[in-house]
């Protein structure tokens, strides 16, 4: 099953979406929606009346209905439902029955005193029985060919999707001391949390229709977005398609469930007896079939996050009939505080199973603690199903090339009329007003204050309507070429136009005394399926052979974390038009040219065999672009589309071709490089991560136009550069590339006490290159079989064995820190003075920043 939303976004698409919705922003990493807030909610604890020890698996029920559930092992509970119900139940064998009335469509907190039945039964024990509870889950698992609607040929359904992001504790100063009195009506739309018991306000609002068409050979999932409304944030045919199902939906028939890239062990899964045990607590009769009331609760020796909850399982046909989980406490998955999934199935007139209701609540803080009163958010998500059709699949236009979630420029403009027609269930009269209070949020200055500075913490820029400036990373920095470093730039905004976009940036450098700067056009043809124009210009200082770093290029953090004579910056004018071309879901292309001149200076000599200094060398290329990808999720922005999530292998090939020009010292040459990505989750073990690419250059080249390999001139974490090399100390014409990093995800600490509660995670990494020089490329200084155009500067060497390094970490400081140790494990000596001496980096210690679940 497709990843929740909430994972993709907080890898590259949530930039636009904070963007776009400012101060909801951890809103919509969410993407999960509205329970309904004239819902009747209840919550609280059943106890033994003579222990005060809370009952487990105790059920408590609506009276003349079959809405209920069981209590955790501690006694606790909550349900909620919409129908008018005021007659609660609890009762378990051994104690007699209690009622209590419920006040309808509101919030309650009723706890239960049960008396023992001493003369009947003086206790009653449930135990786990693995034998029979082996039987059961076997059962499950042989009809799930049978019950799970993805294991069906084809199916198409309309799919209803609500969404909500409420602020809790919206009383408290933080919030009230900046409302002004003018708006202080909101807080007639106040309502409790069921789960947590907590008050909060709803600010974000959004409703979506649907079509979901799946088919399993070949596999295709599609959605095409009916409608969308979303109160609180501008209409915005972007966002329409982070709103639908696609990307949110739970599927417990599945092994694992992927929430937040966490993959959490489903009650259900074949392997399920690892995680669990399970306890069977009742057997009822529901719509007139005999059906299992089964709980589960994590084992005691799991480190892993894990589900605690109960499931009703239809004892004729072995499908999920409902099931209700909860997070396990003290899960290693931030910034999630408590977290709920209810999903309904039904069974259909052909005595076949199909998705009914799905809803999902998460309470997100940067605390655990129940007890705090930070402001925090809640988010709600339920998708109602209806109509399922298995027969008819989408029909698929060879001009429709378009990703999984498509939604046309009009799916925002429908009226409250059309609303009321396709809604499951009316809203009630103080559900309506909600959508007019949350409208008015924006016009309130502390709302307008958080969206300009969440834009610019996240996105760099402080925005204008039309222009931002930015990015502030960039103001100042320091290298060893430029001295001290300011910049300047400015790009325009979506309100200035959805077509195109310009850019520019000036610098200058206080020891070079040069002004620098560069600009860049974008068109956008379309937006889905991608077409887009870019042209550009820069001169500026460049470092070669950087690997991409987690603060950029330029940054004051890059610049405070370098290492001590590690940069070796070049002067660079650059030239380019490229072409980003979506020519169908799975298979993407930019072409570009480019001409780029590089000037020698002190840091980076160029010069020749015979001693002749060059001033710069060039080259001008076509680089022809070709991604293939598989079911791969991507999220849209106005300008912007990235690549979020795969389960199967990314290949990408590249080929760039260069000619002599009309300038100087300019060269030709045939270069074609592949490479391949890859992400294996293996849970509980965690997530391993894979690049290997391998590449050759064919023609006569000076070094600056060979392949640097990456190396790390600070001690910055850099995911896809070898962190002991450095700047220009490798250089090949025929190349290959390991890059692998598996994060176990607190497997092992997690079963440390004393760590435990840390929730630090543990990370292993290898990466390796080997690679070679042909005679006619050859520089290294001394060597007696160069034979290359331009020397190599001073230690640059070739990969005449592989260059290993391993490396071993801890993630997840604070939750957003990562230290990492990297060890060289082949190259540990190097030659100075004719000596054979240890190298400066045979150990490096390397600090980054990490946003995970």
């Amino acid at each position: 099953m497709i990843p929740a939303l909430g994972n993709l976004i907080m890898t590259t698409s949530l930039r636009h979406i904070l963007r776009t919705l400012s101060v909801t922003i951890i809103l919509t990493i969410l993407s999960i929606s509205l329970a309904s807030a004239q819902a009747t909610k209840v919550k609280g604890r059943v106890v033994d009346a003579s222990t005060g020890e809370g009952i487990p698996f105790a059920g408590i029920y609506f009276q003349n209905s079959t809405v209920g559930v069981s209590a955790d092992l501690d006694g606790y509970y909550f349900l909620e439902t919409r129908d008018t119900l005021t007659m609660l139940s609890a009762s378990i064998l051994g104690y007699e029955e209690q009622v209590a009335r419920v006040n309808p469509h509101r919030f309650n907190e009723i706890n239960f005193s049960l008396k023992p039945v001493v003369d009947e039964l003086n206790a009653a024990v449930v135990k786990p029985d693995d034998r029979y509870m082996r039987s059961i889950l076997r059962k499950i698992d042989e009809a799930k060919s049978r019950n799970n609607p993805e294991r069906r040929q084809l199916y198409s359904c309309d799919v209803y999707t609500k969404m909500e992001l409420d602020i809790t504790n919206p009383e408290s100063r933080m919030i009230s001391g900046f409302l002004p009195k003018e708006f202080k009506f909101v807080y007639d739309y106040m309502d409790t949390s069921v789960v947590s018991g907590m008050p909060f306000l709803p600010v974000l609002i959004s409703e979506t229709t649907s079509k979901y068409y799946h088919r399993k050979d070949p596999p295709s999932n599609r959605e095409i977005i009916k409608a969308t409304r979303i109160s609180g944030v501008d209409k915005d045919p972007v966002l329409a398609q982070f709103t639908g199902n696609m990307y949110v939906k739970t599927n417990f028939y599945d092994n694992y469930i992927n929430i937040f890239q966490v993959e959490i062990p489903s009650p259900l899964s074949s392997s399920g007896m690892t995680y669990y045990n399970y306890y069977l607590v009742d057997s009822l009769q529901v719509e007139g079939r005999k059906t299992y009331k089964i709980r589960f609760h994590p084992s005691q020796w799991v480190s892993s996050p894990t589900f605690d909850g109960e499931m009703s399982i239809d004892a004729e046909e072995y499908a999920l009939r409902d099931i209700h989980v909860r997070l396990k406490k003290g899960s290693n998955v931030n910034w999630v505080r408590d977290m709920t999934i209810d999903v309904v199935n039904s069974r259909l007139a052909d005595s076949t199973w199909f998705y009914k209701q799905d809803r999902m609540y998460v309470d997100f803080s940067p605390t655990m603690r129940d007890s705090s009163k930070i402001v925090t958010f809640l988010g709600n998500r339920q998708i109602d199903y209806s109509n399922p059709d298995f027969v008819t699949t989408f029909k698929e236009d060879k001009d429709d090339i378009s990703a999984q979630v498509k939604a046309g420029k009009d799916v925002m403009n429908n009226d409250e009329e059309y609303w009321q027609s396709v809604r499951p269930f009316p809203l009630s009269e103080k559900e309506r007003g909600i959508y007019n209070m949350v409208d008015s949020i924006k016009n309130v200055p502390l709302y307008k204050d958080v969206y300009a500075i969440a834009e610019m913490l996240v996105n760099g820029f402080l925005n204008t309507k039309y222009v931002g400036f930015g990015p502030y990373s960039s103001l100042y920095s320091f290298n060893e070429l430029e001295g001290g470093r300011i910049q300047l730039g400015a790009r325009t905004t979506k309100d200035f136009s959805r077509k195109v976009r310009f850019m520019g940036y000036a610098a200058y450098g206080f020891k070079d005394k040069t002004f620098k700067g560069g600009g860049t056009f974008e068109y956008m043809f379309n937006n889905q399926p991608t077409s887009k124009l870019t042209l550009s210009y820069k001169h500026d200082a460049m470092q070669l052979g950087k690997g991409p770093s987690v603060y950029g290029s330029g940054s004051l953090m890059s610049s405070v974390l370098a290492k001590a004579n590690s940069q070796k910056m070049s002067m660079v004018n650059d030239y380019a038009l490229s072409w980003q071309k979506e020519w169908s879901q799975n298979f993407n292309m930019i072409f570009s040219l480019e001409s780029r001149r590089i000037f020698s200076n002190p840091f980076v000599p160029m010069v020749s065999r015979d001693g002749n200094i060059f001033n710069s060398v060039g080259y001008n290329q076509a680089h022809v672009q070709l991604r293939f990808s598989k079911d791969e999720i991507v999220t849209r922005g106005v300008f912007d589309k990235h690549y979020m999530y795969s389960k199967y292998p990314v290949v990408t090939l590249d080929l760039i071709g260069s000619t002599k020009g009309i300038g100087k010292n300019e060269y030709s040459y045939f270069r074609p490089e592949l490479s391949i990505q890859y992400t294996l989750p293996i849970p509980p073990l965690g997530l391993s991560k894979f690049n290997l690419s391998s590449g050759t250059i064919v023609g006569k080249v000076p070094y600056p136009m060979l392949k640097i390999h990456e190396g790390n001139g600070t001690y910055t974490f850099s995911r896809y550069a070898f962190n002991c090399m450095n700047y220009y100390e490798f250089a090949s014409d025929l190349w290959t590339t390991f890059f692998w990093e598996h994060n176990f995800k607190g497997f092992f600490l997690g079963k440390i006490p004393l760590l435990k509660r840390l929730q630090w995670r543990e990370v292993a990494s290898l990466r390796a290159a080997y690679g070679t020089v042909r005679r006619q490329n050859n520089g290294i200084i001394g060597d007696d079989k160069s034979g290359a155009v331009m020397l190599f500067p001073e230690k640059m060497g070739k990969l005449n064995r592989p260059y290993i390094e391993m490396g071993a970490g801890i993630t997840n400081i604070f939750r957003i820190l990562r230290i990492d140790a990297f060890w060289r494990m082949t190259h540990r000596y190097e030659m100075k003075d004719g000596v054979k001496v240890p190298h400066d980096n045979r150990f490096v210690v390397t600090f980054g920043l990490e946003f995970k679940f």
